[in-house]
């Protein structure tokens, strides 16, 4: 496995990984066509597949392993005493860790030089990473205060609907559906909004920039 995912790979193996998580099996578990253990096995996997991908170091790699079986056995041993504190760590562990993975990918995929589809990749990786980082803030707010979202008729707090909230928000789209009541979830929500268009905007001008430096190199020669 260490030989496929390098930190000299593309992400390519990150980002199907993250649009078969985020919109094949969520939408087919709100729909309860697949187990809630499949999606955790799939956001298991991007923990480990991301930390293969951004770093060489085999004390982050074992981290995300770590992190990827406690993300997973526990849940599967039903222990009631500590549901709670287990889902707690999971999600500021993991919320951790994909920030690192973000910050990661945006020095290593995002830099001059790089393959102009590996950055593309890398580039909507990213995009999908902050919306899964903040899928896990939003159930962080959720556990810690149940109720801080106000949902439609028939939808609850749950990894699903809190990903569509996520995703939403960070394209700015304001469907109004599902709706921060909680001041640490309006504050996010806020953050997330920003972050979105701020991340754009400012690839975005650095693309146009360097396409524009490289005509004017060839101009020159």
């Amino acid at each position: 496995m260490a030989g496929i995912w390098t930190a000299e790979s593309g992400p390519y193996g990150l980002l199907v990984l993250l649009f078969g998580t985020i919109f094949v099996l969520a939408p087919l578990l709100s729909a309860r066509m697949v187990s809630p253990f499949i999606v955790e096995i799939a956001f298991a996997l991007i923990l480990v597949v991301g930390a293969f991908n951004v770093t060489s170091r085999a004390t982050v790699r074992g981290l995300a392993l770590l992190l990827a079986l406690l993300h997973v056995v526990p849940r599967r041993l039903d222990l009631p005493f500590a549901e709670k504190a287990v889902a707690a760590a999971d999600m500021v562990l993991s919320a951790g860790m994909i920030a690192a993975f973000t910050g990661l990918m945006v020095k290593q995929f995002l830099v001059r030089g790089r393959d102009p589809a590996q950055r593309i990749a890398g580039a909507v990786s990213i995009y999908l990473l902050l919306g899964l980082l903040w899928t896990r803030l939003y159930q962080l707010v959720e556990l810690a205060s149940p109720g801080a979202f106000r949902f439609p008729a028939g939808e609850s707090a749950n990894s699903t609907t809190l990903a569509y909230f996520s995703f939403v928000t960070l394209a700015t789209l304001g469907y109004g559906d599902i709706s921060p009541v909680n001041i640490f979830a309006r504050d996010l929500a806020v953050l997330e909004a920003i972050t979105g268009q701020l991340y754009l905007v400012i690839l975005i001008s650095r693309l146009v920039a360097e396409g524009v430096e490289k005509k004017k190199e060839k101009g020159e020669d």
